[in-house]
Parts: structure tokens; C-alpha cells; sequence
């Protein structure tokens, strides 16, 4: 079994594994990228993430935990990347 440390992850982590993911295909993400990023993160995604017990998300320690189980582990493997550049 999976233990809560396992589960943790420091916000700024969080905000690089996700711009590296919707990052151009032949780039790095750049800085703009990367502070888009963590806007749409800390204003939309994790409340929303946090408000359907996905994740429990902490401001004051940036620390972000997937508290979810299996079935949304799977669903959020399933989600698509959104283009950003739309």
C-alpha cells in the first residue's frame, strides 16, 4: 500500500511536471508558460480538484496529496491534455 508521503507533492513540482506536459513538443517550457500554468493551477484546477475530494490541496505548505482512489486515478489518467495555445 501506498503511503501519504508517496502521494505529496510540492506545489512547484506540481506547476513544472504540468507545464513540461502541455509544453511545444520540441521545447522546454519557457517561463511565461510555466507562470500560466501556475495561475490556471492555483485558481482553477486544484479547487476544483479539491472541492470533488480528488486531492487535498494545502496553500500554506504548497504541498498538493491525490486523496482520491483508484477509479480517479484512472480517470485522470484518461484526460486528455488541453492544447494551450487554443
Amino acid at each position: 500500500m501506498t503511503n501519504a508521503s508517496e502521494k505529496t507533492l510540492a506545489y512547484d513540482v506540481l506547476v513544472d511536471r504540468v507545464a513540461d506536459r502541455v509544453r511545444d513538443e520540441d521545447e522546454r517550457a519557457s517561463d511565461e508558460q510555466r507562470q500560466r500554468v501556475r495561475i490556471a493551477l492555483r485558481h482553477t484546477h486544484l479547487p476544483k480538484l479539491e472541492e470533488a475530494r480528488i486531492i487535498d490541496y494545502e496553500a500554506e505548505t504548497g504541498h498538493v496529496q491525490f486523496v482520491g482512489g483508484e477509479l480517479e486515478r484512472d480517470i485522470l489518467t484518461l484526460v486528455e491534455p488541453y492544447d494551450v495555445h487554443k
